[in-house]
């Protein structure tokens, strides 16, 4: 290390990426601005992880990496989703403290100053709630869901909050001995305490590509919220049964009297067929929410999706 780098804290930044070519080299730069011109007292390194890009940006980040030491990057040999991403550059870190953020400049790196002074204050974690977020089609259905798994969730999860937070280092060291092959990493960290605050900012819009996340992928992404942080909805599949149970013996017994009572055809086609097609409804809703639980618990325990590191710079 550089005699320069001994007094400092260093500070890793982690930047997950795919087909991000456009965006590396002014992502880069303005890092490099804030230190500078903001946080010269810290020295830093950039971890970037590139799941499996079709485009240039591995080769981008390999010339970049010829004048600046302080890049590392880890190009997997498939794409194996942003979180695991995210997860391997977290664990590859070796800074004071850790921020994540996205290569798309929607989360303001600017704010990076913000989340590093209020380190200096004594919070542990430090993440960043988006108050505006510019042409975003999918902000109802967000917002919906931070509040679905606020109430769901037996962990405290801040709303409106994504991956783009700074973490100490003792945090990192405490969820990378979590073997999850699925991994929540916004959950995962406020789940397991230490003192937090959040720094409000308005999320602006991509200034080069297309967002690699549509509709399905943030599904995808919900239930993999919901199923690390709560069994809730196994305990209303459980709930709800008995529910359906109870009604089923009311409708039994009512039956039962009024054939005893009336010499007449017995009413009710119209509540049994709804009976039974609400049941049927109900035991596929269930059924494939217990699918996704046990899947999780398979893919945990099989492990069979692996990967390999294609290629790697200053490792």
């Amino acid at each position: 290390m550089n005699n320069q780098y001994t007094s400092k804290q260093k500070i890793s930044i982690c930047i997950p990426i795919k087909n991000e070519s456009s965006n590396i080299k002014n992502m880069l730069d303005e890092i490099n601005s804030i230190f500078q011109n903001y946080l010269s007292e810290y020295y830093f390194e950039v971890i970037f992880t590139d799941n499996n890009s079709t485009d240039h940006s591995f080769e981008i980040i390999k010339n970049l990496a010829k004048t600046n030491k302080n890049i590392k990057a880890f190009q997997f040999s498939k794409d194996i989703g942003k979180e695991r991403s995210l997860f391997y550059a977290l664990k590859k870190s070796s800074g004071d403290a850790v921020i994540q953020i996205d290569c798309d400049f929607e989360d303001p790196p600017f704010l990076i100053v913000d989340f590093v002074n209020k380190w200096k204050e004594g919070f542990d974690i430090v993440y960043g709630v988006r108050k505006k977020r510019l042409n975003d089609k999918y902000f109802f259905l967000r917002s919906i869901f931070y509040k679905f798994i606020g109430l769901l969730s037996q962990d405290h999860l801040p709303n409106n909050a994504g991956d783009f937070r700074l973490c100490d280092k003792k945090v990192i060291q405490a969820i990378s001995v979590i073997d999850d092959h699925d991994p929540y990493i916004r959950g995962l960290i406020s789940s397991i305490g230490f003192k937090q605050i959040g720094v409000m900012h308005d999320r602006g819009k991509r200034i080069t590509n297309k967002s690699k996340f549509n509709l399905f992928t943030y599904i995808n992404n919900a239930l993999n919220g919901i199923t690390n942080h709560s069994i809730l909805p196994l305990k209303l599949a459980t709930y709800l049964g008995f529910i359906i149970f109870f009604l089923c013996i009311v409708l039994t017994i009512f039956y039962f009297i009024h054939s005893l009572l009336f010499e007449k055809k017995v009413p009710g086609f119209t509540t049994q067929t709804l009976l039974i097609l609400f049941s049927i409804a109900f035991n596929s809703i269930f059924l494939g929410i217990i699918g996704e639980y046990v899947g999780r618990l398979y893919r945990q325990v099989k492990k069979n999706d692996i990967f390999i590191i294609k290629d790697k710079i200053n490792d």
